[in-house]
């Protein structure tokens, strides 16, 4: 099987100092892909962006904690506070799922309205993983409009047959002094199928400021992912970048090995699905212990786990 690598920059639309350093990643050959938050001061500068690089791909960063949502605060009352603003992402909380469905297909339709159309799904600071109620609707959505959704760490047993992910995730941060090499690591190991790896990037400005506590790490990643020899490493070890829509293109597989078009339904996750997820791949089993060594410079959540921006 050949390997496939997709380097997903998170955050594209958060802000115009973040979109260039995305920007500078992609023609660099740093990156492939990205994902755009819909409710954020940058959305119009990351559109304007995007339709002139037709060959990057672009997904919907689906966003619970930076903002105001876009649908009426008071129609969904457990995703906000009571001023109308998202609820922190670092704090734990119950969101209702009609709540969630409503925000979701709000972004949704604004990222329509701006003429393209998301290569995949994904969420901002790793909601869908760690919460199964979001996972859910936004696996529905995923399935619905026929795009892939990113590939949780954490197993989610109704998960819809119909679901397209990549093969294998690796979820770190490459900011420190030795994130460079470490990526270049990753890319030599990865394993056979695709790979998503995600990353960072971006300037730092007074909107960033803002918004968000990661402002130098992203900078710092920048540096790492305009470097060219992620783009020569690839080539040396005959590893394929693309974006998401490769993930697209690829047919759901049963069990029995066919080629399935099934109907959205609550069914278990095939063994084989299953096993995939708890034999976790070299990379993925390095990036969980990377991200494991970096918290004392990280902040975490109550449950100890490290929160991304």
């Amino acid at each position: 099987m050949n390997r496939q690598v997709i380097i997903n920059a998170d955050d594209f639309g958060l802000s115009p100092a973040v979109n260039r350093g995305i920007i500078e990643a992609y023609r660099a050959g740093g990156i492939t892909s990205t994902s755009m938050m819909v409710n954020m001061p940058g959305l119009a500068d990351a559109v304007h962006a995007a339709r002139s690089l037709p060959g990057l791909g672009v997904g919907l960063h689906f966003n619970l904690t930076y903002g105001r949502p876009l649908s009426d605060p008071a129609a969904v009352p457990s995703l906000v506070r009571e001023n109308g603003v998202f609820l922190d992402g670092k704090i734990r909380r119950s969101r209702n799922a009609a709540d969630v469905a409503a925000e979701l297909d709000a972004q949704w339709n604004r990222f329509l309205e701006t003429s393209l159309f998301p290569t995949h799904l994904d969420s901002h600071q790793l909601l869908h993983q760690d919460d199964p109620v979001i996972y859910r609707v936004m696996a529905e959505l995923a399935c619905r409009h026929r795009i892939p959704l990113r590939r949780s760490q954490i197993e989610h047993p109704l998960s819809p047959s119909a679901l397209k992910m990549t093969d294998w995730v690796l979820l770190d941060t490459y900011g420190d002094s030795e994130g460079l090499q470490r990526l270049l690591r990753y890319i030599r190991s990865a394993p056979d199928g695709m790979t998503e790896i995600m990353c960072h990037p971006g300037y730092v400005d007074d909107v960033l400021r803002g918004l968000s506590e990661w402002t130098e790490i992203r900078e710092r990643e920048l540096r790492v992912f305009t470097n060219p020899e992620i783009a020569w490493t690839m080539q040396a070890c005959s590893i394929e970048p693309v974006n998401f829509n490769a993930v697209r293109e690829r047919p759901v597989l049963s069990d029995d090995g066919v080629s399935s078009a099934a109907p959205l339904k609550k069914t278990t996750v095939p063994r084989s699905s299953l096993a995939k997820r708890r034999s976790r791949s070299p990379i993925t089993q390095t990036g969980r212990h990377a991200n494991h060594k970096r918290r004392r410079r990280r902040s975490v959540t109550p449950s100890g786990k490290p929160s991304l921006p």
